[in-house]
């Protein structure tokens, strides 16, 4: 066991499960056009996976000292990068390693360009995995902050992102096969993608001054059947 906060990410069960979860990112980036991508991670021990962003340009970061680290340093809520700079950004259980409040959704909205897609990962509360990780780390390890994904569903709606639908995955205890069935609810983590809208321009229909037209003599004399 690495003796070094967040190192319950590092055994091998949470390796796995996050392991797993890495496998989505290639399918994610080959649907995004070229730019560059940002992955958050909950241990420095994950640094050395390798990833697939396909044509995408990866930075990556994780969770250190209550900050960022990795290809720069920074805190969570002021990310050092422009508006609209990344065309795909996946959050794995960077906030279960974080404060709580810590992970800014707004600053990650700020940063992710129009269009592109926010992948976020993080430890279903619910699932008994959390009873493990509480065991694991008995003796003093940093356990996952674990939250639904409903509240985040909510924070994601407030900054404009077009928000999908929660999907569960993994296994309901760390040395069983993945669940099925009644046990769904009881996976070990979940995953939320959201999309930011693209600013589109709509074309004002410009507006047509009309012209007065005089009345012509003829309509504006009664008929003769009318004065008859």
């Amino acid at each position: 066991m690495i003796p070094v906060p967040d190192s319950l990410y590092a055994l091998p069960e949470p390796a796995a499960l996050l392991r797993s979860e890495l496998a989505m990112v290639p399918m994610l980036a080959a649907a995004r056009p070229a730019g560059h991508a940002l992955l958050l991670q909950a241990c420095a021990a994950h640094r050395d996976w390798s990833v697939d962003a396909c044509h995408l340009r990866l930075t990556r970061l994780h969770v250190a000292a209550g900050g960022l680290q990795g290809d720069l340093s920074c805190a969570p809520a002021a990310l050092p990068f422009e508006d609209d700079a990344f065309q795909l950004i996946v959050v794995q259980h960077a906030a279960d390693a974080l404060p709580a409040a810590a992970m800014q959704v707004g600053e990650l909205s700020r940063v992710l360009a129009p269009g592109g897609t926010l992948q976020w990962f993080g430890f279903n509360p619910w699932s008994p995995w959390l009873a493990w990780l509480h065991w694991q780390g008995r003796a003093g390890l940093s356990v996952p902050a674990a939250s639904g994904a409903d509240a985040l569903r909510r924070r994601l709606g407030a900054q404009g992102l077009a928000v999908g639908h929660v999907r569960l995955f993994g296994s309901c205890w760390p040395s069983l096969a993945d669940a099925d069935g009644v046990i769904k609810p009881l996976r070990a983590a979940w995953a939320l993608t959201a999309n930011k809208q693209q600013r589109v321009l709509t074309p004002l229909r410009p507006q047509r001054k009309r012209a007065r037209i005089a009345a012509r003599p003829s309509l504006a004399v009664p008929s003769r059947r009318s004065c008859g």
